[in-house]
């Protein structure tokens, strides 16, 4: 898979390629899957608040190992822990200890992958060419993000859990193989000077990544899937066709970014997110508006995506240090995730309708925009 001369980043997204088909076949499913089995939506999204709290608890483990382990080593424990935590998804029947279970193993391997992933992709990237290689890399994970649900949806329809879940844990575990040439920085054992108040910016743009992505998503997971009957294949197939929608604007906007119009693609990103979690709430329980309103929506995820992240990785790779970086930045998205989930399972229980979390998460939006806003200022500054 050939994105760019840059082989690291090359190696990064066709580990992209396969940890996506795992999360395709399965993590996509999680929510409906524990719907169907019997957890009800507010314990949805208490489960997925506790387990970023666990998150936030365990995250110091990093600091203490990849500096002895390495950026890599560390990444390939984190992908070998995501892959273990699929079998666990399978044993739950209900809120029980298999659920817990599953909770407790997501925290510790999100923990390593997630801080060590970004930090990997923010170093080795290039600043310059950072809106085409995240756009880019998009366009595969698009693939993947196609295959993965289709693939889910049809084994869990037809053969159950266990073959869904296993074909994950397995895709997961191959998805260590690009890791095994990849040339990544060290880390620091103590961290540089302004290394975690640099990470302050990380912080903020994924607390309001987690609000709006986390709880918004699980709510409309949960609608989309009451719309289509609750069946497993029709959700898949919903999935695939949202995923295929958005891989031609990552690539273009990502271009755009690159040419110095950051400003401009904030505008178009926050109006478009807006439009589609409007869309989304006005769609209701119809079928064909589920539909349509998921197309819109993951085409203007490819507005979405390019935008942040390209501010994201360059203020990463700005910073004294990557991994810390990432570590402020994926706590701040267990914190706005787990607000939001806690906001949104309280409206379920004073039984407000699902949609309202999709309201709830306009006003992060515009916040977010501004703390872009901010940022691309900033990096113009710098590249100049």
């Amino acid at each position: 898979m050939i994105l760019s001369a840059n082989t690291g980043i090359n190696r990064i997204v066709a580990h992209l390629w396969l940890h996506q088909l795992a999360w395709g076949a399965a993590t996509a499913f999680s929510m409906v899957f524990l719907l169907r089995e019997g957890v009800s939506p507010g314990a949805i999204f208490l489960a997925v608040a506790a387990t970023l709290a666990l998150r936030l608890v365990l995250r110091p483990l990093v600091l203490w190992l990849a500096p002895a382990l390495g950026l890599r080593r560390s990444l390939i424990l984190g992908t070998l822990l995501v892959a273990a935590r699929f079998p666990f998804l399978a044993l739950v029947q209900g809120p029980d200890l298999a659920l817990a279970a599953y909770c407790g193993v997501t925290a510790l391997g999100d923990v390593f992958y997630c801080t060590c992933y970004h930090a990997a992709f923010a170093t080795l990237g290039d600043a310059e060419r950072r809106g085409r290689q995240v756009g880019g890399s998009r366009v595969y994970y698009t693939i993947a993000s196609v295959l993965g649900p289709l693939l889910g949806g049809i084994l869990l329809a037809r053969f159950g859990p266990w073959a869904a879940f296993g074909a994950a844990s397995l895709f997961e575990a191959t998805a260590v193989l690009p890791f095994l040439g990849l040339k990544a920085a060290a880390v620091p054992r103590l961290a540089p000077r302004g290394a975690f108040a640099e990470a302050r910016t990380g912080l903020l743009l994924f607390c309001t990544d987690g609000w709006i992505i986390l709880a918004s998503g699980i709510a409309w997971d949960i609608i989309a899937f009451r719309a289509l009957g609750t069946r497993y294949d029709a959700f898949g197939g919903l999935l695939a066709l949202s995923a295929l929608a958005g891989a031609v604007g990552g690539m273009v906007l990502g271009r755009f970014i690159d040419r110095g119009h950051g400003g401009s693609a904030v505008r178009l990103s926050a109006f478009g997110c807006a439009a589609a979690l409007a869309v989304k709430a006005l769609a209701g329980n119809d079928p064909v508006l589920v539909v349509a309103a998921a197309a819109l929506a993951t085409t203007v995820s490819g507005l979405y995506y390019p935008t942040l992240l390209t501010a994201f990785y360059n203020a990463s790779k700005f910073s004294p240090c990557a991994l810390r970086f990432q570590f402020g930045a994926e706590s701040g998205w267990d914190i706005g995730g787990a607000l939001g989930c806690v906001v949104a399972a309280a409206a379920w229980r004073w039984g407000a309708p699902l949609q309202t979390v999709l309201v709830l998460a306009l006003p992060v939006v515009a916040v977010q925009a501004h703390l872009l806003n901010g940022r691309y200022r900033l990096t113009r500054v710098a590249l100049s």
